[in-house]
């Protein structure tokens, strides 16, 4: 049992602090990676089993000035690191490579820029856990599906990884796309939270369809230095990246043709009948 600990503490302590990207390590929540799993963990328990039971024989909670307020700040947040993200990829950099774009880990303000990006982002994945908790708390259980919870909680591990291995470089298109895509995703739902109906906003569709659009040019980006080789950015986080794409896409496929296309069928029906 001994020797089975001291493997763990070395592999810990060489995986997570010898090896971690030391310029990030001074940031409030980027230090050990055992509270990152603690919060996670308290999130799953709490969607998944302490909430359901607690709320269900009680009322739904009134938070509705919260959620306004919570998707007022996250198509800000969303928009302004969207912004900064666009600033340095199509201005700043001298040539930003679509094809391959290695990681700066110097302290210059390009390296120390893709530090605090992802950190941003890293911090928005945490705030996003949010989303869950208001269904829980509204009894809105229903909504609490397999691809909302894994996508948040897995979106939570992965961009701490990618704060303390690879802040930067090749993801950064991955930050790009989705702060563009989550901050019309929460105008969206700020519209809702104001009384307008699902049914009234037209682009709700386009929306999901937008998703889709990101893990496609998210799967070929990742997929891209993978198989054309020559691409000095760990091979490793290559693979995660391709292969979460692709898990995603389909899981957001599924949810996108049970959603909309029983829509449409319905529709169909109505007008024959």
């Amino acid at each position: 049992m001994v020797t089975l600990l001291d493997s763990v503490a070395n592999y810990y302590n060489d995986f997570f602090i010898e090896r971690r990207d030391r310029r990030s390590e001074h940031l409030p929540l980027a230090g050990s990676p055992v509270l990152i799993v603690g919060i996670v963990f308290v999130y799953l328990y709490f969607v998944l089993r302490y909430g359901p039971r607690r709320m269900a024989n009680r009322k739904p909670y009134n938070v509705l000035h919260m959620i306004k307020f919570y998707n007022l700040f996250q198509v800000t947040a969303n928009v302004i690191l969207f912004l900064r993200i666009c600033y340095n990829v199509f201005l700043l950099y001298e040539k930003f490579s679509f094809r391959c774009q290695p990681i700066d880990y110097s302290k210059s303000r390009v390296g120390m820029d893709e530090v605090y990006f992802s950190y941003a982002y890293f911090l928005l994945k945490l705030f996003d856990l949010a989303d869950t908790v208001f269904f829980v708390l509204r009894k809105k259980q229903s909504h609490v599906s397999f691809l909302h919870v894994y996508h948040h909680s897995f979106m939570v591990l992965t961009t701490y990884c990618a704060l303390i291995f690879v802040p930067g470089g090749h993801v950064l298109l991955l930050g790009l796309w989705n702060t563009l895509v989550h901050a019309i995703m929460y105008f969206y739902y700020f519209l809702t939270s104001l009384g307008a109906q699902n049914n009234s906003i037209w682009w709700k569709k386009y929306l999901t369809r937008l998703q889709l659009m990101q893990f496609v040019h998210l799967a070929f980006h990742f997929g891209r230095p993978l198989f054309g080789g020559n691409c000095n950015f760990p091979m490793f986080w290559l693979w995660y990246g391709f292969l979460q794409a692709i898990i995603v896409l389909g899981l957001f496929l599924d949810f996108y043709i049970k959603t909309y296309k029983h829509q449409d069928n319905n529709k169909l029906t109505e007008k024959q009948v």
